[in-house]
């Protein structure tokens, strides 16, 4: 996409902590790549599952934090419904993030049973131009104490193929969805090079800086289409070669999601 006469961006995140992840920096990459002005909004539930949201928009229930961002931060709602912002705007696009919490797993086929519905749940609400997406999620660190990593001995190679194995089954043939975000791809790529102490807080959270950073370039190129190749914004603490490393994890992943690119920059 070229980056000249951008207007708005309106992206909603039906999510978890992982959405937090990817659209913390997402405002200021957007504006810094040529958009004119940003809508976004997250409604967060700590590690909730595909299954529990669903749940909770059949019930439509309000249980969500609702995060929105127009530019100049982060500003909560608590007790929100996945309806009422569905329908709060036209937003162009909607992205549905898995999680854990709830002992459902990544890398589990039947952990995404509930997401067909769920994405009909979502078109029958929102105005009809809006798009679908599925983030990808990244693997923990082998060090990391989440159930799903200990299932595989640690090993984050095996965790990361068994996850784009059930994403490729279980994700891209849902009915009605229109992209995939590769950020796990990207994060991985990431990990080939000098960042790779520097993408997780926790062994399983993507790191304040420069996991995020990768993570909001990745999304949003997936999901517009947008070059970032000449994006001057970073957080800070973010190099000018580290700059360069993220650029080149999130377009590998873009151009491959299912295989890892070693970065060499």
């Amino acid at each position: 996409m070229n980056n000249q006469n951008l207007k708005s961006l309106k992206i909603l995140s039906i999510g978890n902590s992982f959405s937090m992840d990817t659209m913390e920096h997402l405002a200021n990459v957007a504006l810094s790549l040529g958009y004119q002005s940003v809508k976004l909004g997250n409604l967060y539930i700590g590690g909730c599952s595909l299954n529990k949201h669903f749940y909770n928009a059949e019930n439509d229930l309000a249980a969500y934090r609702y995060f929105q961002n127009t530019g100049d931060g982060w500003r909560e709602t608590p007790e929100h419904k996945i309806s009422d912002a569905l329908k709060e705007c036209d937003w162009d696009w909607i992205s549905i993030q898995h999680g854990t919490k709830d002992k459902s797993r990544y890398t589990s086929v039947e952990s995404y049973e509930k997401l067909p519905a769920l994405i009909e749940y979502v078109k029958g609400l929102a105005w009809s131009g809006a798009k679908i997406a599925f983030n990808m999620a990244w693997v923990a660190e082998p060090y990391s104490h989440h159930h799903e990593i200990t299932s595989y001995n640690g090993d984050q190679m095996l965790m990361y193929q068994s996850l784009l194995e059930t994403t490729q089954a279980a994700v891209l043939p849902a009915k009605g969805l229109d992209v995939l975000s590769p950020t796990g791809t990207a994060i991985q790529n990431a990990r080939t090079t000098q960042l790779v102490d520097k993408l997780s807080r926790d062994g399983f959270h993507l790191s304040y800086i420069h996991g995020r950073y990768i993570a909001s370039l990745t999304f949003l190129k997936a999901l517009t289409g947008i070059s970032i190749d000449g994006i001057k914004w970073a957080p800070e603490g973010v190099s000018e070669g580290e700059k360069q490393l993220s650029v080149a994890a999130a377009n590998a992943a873009i151009e491959t999601p299912f295989a890892i690119t070693p970065i060499t920059i």
